[in-house]
C-alpha cells in the first residue's frame, strides 16, 4: 500500500447519514466511498467510532495506507480555528470535541475541518461551476439548513459562524426550531421540519388522500420526500406544507441576494432533489421579495454533484 499527495480521505458527519471517501483532489474523482446510516440514538462517541471504521474501510478499498490528509465536513458550527466542534443541534455530546486531532491520531496524517455548508460551497464552486463566479452562495437544504459563502473567490467565514442562514427568523413566533427559537428558516424548510408538518397534516387528512395512501396512515413513515411525493400527487395538505416551506426559503434567498449580491445561488442537499417543485415556488417569491435593481443580476442553480459536494469540498480543506 502506498501514499499519494493527491489522495485525500474525506469524512462527512451528517445528522442522519455518515459518508467516508477517498478522493483524488486533482480530478475530483471519488476512488472509494462508504456510506451508512448514523447511529442517531447515540452520542458523538458512537458517530466517531463508526466514521473512523468507515474511513479505514475506504482506505483499504484503495490500497492506501496513509492519505495525504483528512478533510472533515461536520453538520454543525465549529470554532474559528476549526480545531473543535462548537455544537450539534441534532446529536448529543459534540461540544468541544477536537475532531481533527482525533482524526490525525487515527489516520496518521494532518486533518482539517469545517462545517458542512462551507465545505459544500467549496466543493460546489470547485467541481460544479469550475471556480467560475467570483461571488457565490451555496445553500444546503437537508437535515438542517446552512449556507457557504464565496466572496472574491475565497470562502468567507466571518468570525466563524458566517452563513448560519437556517436560524434567520422568517416567521416571528412560528414553529419551534431545534435551536430553541421559533420561526427559523430551518423550522419551516429543513427535512425534519417538512416531515413534522407532514405528520401534522396526516392527522387532518382522509384515507383516500395521497398523503395517507403513501404513508399507509403511519406517521412514522412520513419524511420530507414522502410529503413532496404526496404534493406531486395533488394532495392539498401536502401542497400547503411544501408551499409554506419553499416560500420561506424563497424569502431567505432574497435576503441573501440583497446582502451579498452574488452572481450565483446554488441549492444542494436532499430536499433540493425536488427541483421542479421548488423552482415553481421559489422563483416568483424571490422576484417578489427582491428590489427591482437585482433583476437579472443572479443565477439560481441546483447542484449537479448529486450530494457529493460535502465529500469533495472536505477533501480541499487545508490550513
Amino acid at each position: 500500500m502506498a501514499n499519494s499527495e493527491n489522495k485525500v480521505l474525506s469524512l462527512d458527519f451528517g445528522g442522519t447519514k455518515l459518508a467516508a471517501a477517498v478522493i483524488d483532489v486533482q480530478t475530483g474523482r471519488i476512488l472509494a466511498e462508504v456510506r451508512r446510516d448514523a447511529p442517531s440514538k447515540q452520542g458523538a462517541a458512537a458517530f466517531i467510532e463508526v466514521m473512523f471504521e468507515m474511513g479505514a474501510q475506504a482506505l483499504q478499498q484503495c490500497t492506501l495506507a496513509i492519505p495525504a490528509r483528512v478533510g472533515i465536513s461536520f453538520g454543525g458550527p465549529v470554532n474559528l480555528d476549526r480545531k473543535a466542534v462548537l455544537m450539534s443541534n441534532h446529536v448529543a455530546d459534540w461540544e468541544g470535541i477536537p475532531l481533527p486531532r482525533l482524526a490525525t491520531q487515527a489516520f496518521g496524517c494532518p486533518a482539517f475541518m469545517d462545517n458542512d455548508a462551507n465545505v459544500a460551497a467549496l466543493g460546489s464552486w470547485t467541481y460544479d461551476v469550475n471556480c467560475g463566479p467570483d461571488n457565490m452562495v451555496y445553500l444546503q437544504v437537508s437535515t438542517g439548513i446552512g449556507s457557504g459563502i464565496i466572496l472574491d473567490r475565497k470562502l468567507y467565514r466571518g468570525g466563524g459562524l458566517a452563513g448560519e442562514v437556517g436560524h434567520i427568523t422568517v416567521i416571528p413566533g412560528g414553529p419551534e426550531c431545534v435551536c430553541g427559537k421559533r420561526g427559523c428558516l430551518e423550522s419551516l424548510c429543513a427535512g425534519w421540519a417538512i416531515a413534522r408538518a407532514g405528520r401534522e397534516a396526516l392527522q387532518k387528512t382522509t384515507e383516500n388522500s395521497p398523503l395517507y395512501q403513501l404513508s399507509r396512515g403511519d406517521p412514522n413513515l412520513v419524511d420530507a420526500h414522502l410529503v413532496i411525493d404526496a404534493a406531486r400527487a395533488g394532495d392539498p395538505l401536502a401542497i400547503e406544507v411544501t408551499s409554506q416551506a419553499f416560500t420561506a426559503l424563497g424569502i431567505a434567498i432574497a435576503n441573501v441576494i440583497s446582502l451579498f449580491d452574488p452572481q450565483m445561488i446554488i441549492l444542494g442537499g436532499g430536499v433540493t432533489r425536488a427541483e421542479a417543485e421548488m423552482r415553481a415556488v421559489l422563483e416568483p417569491v424571490i422576484t417578489k421579495e427582491l428590489h427591482p435593481l437585482f433583476a437579472d443580476r443572479y443565477q439560481l442553480s441546483f447542484s449537479k454533484l448529486n450530494g457529493k459536494e460535502t465529500l469533495l469540498g472536505a477533501a480541499l480543506l487545508q490550513e
